[in-house]
């Protein structure tokens, strides 16, 4: 068979670490550029979050996921995305297809 060339990284333990669990990302907060960079980065998203314009949008999102959360629509589909996971077929298939793959 001829080579096939990947389009993914593969996961792996290693690429589930956070970025703050990595040396290097701990070696460049050491420098002075990157540590002053960070809290100043830090202080400005305190500053945009405390904006009344950001709380209001915020607020209009928030409200916006609750009432698409609480509409039949939503609900109703949930209750099939849950029927077609509990289907047979559907789980035969999903297994035939990861084991060729």
């Amino acid at each position: 068979m001829p080579p096939v060339e990947q389009n993914t990284v593969p996961f792996t333990v290693s690429a589930a670490k956070s970025l703050s669990e990595l040396k290097t990302v701990g070696k460049a907060r050491e420098l002075p550029v990157v540590s002053d960079l960070e809290k100043m980065t830090t202080t400005f998203a305190n500053q945009i979050s405390e904006n009344a314009h950001v709380q209001s949008a915020k607020q209009m999102v928030e409200d916006g996921m609750k009432s698409i959360a609480e509409t039949e629509t939503f609900n109703n589909l949930q209750g099939k995305v849950q029927e077609l996971n509990e289907n047979p077929r559907v789980q035969q298939t999903l297994t035939t297809v990861k084991s060729a793959v």
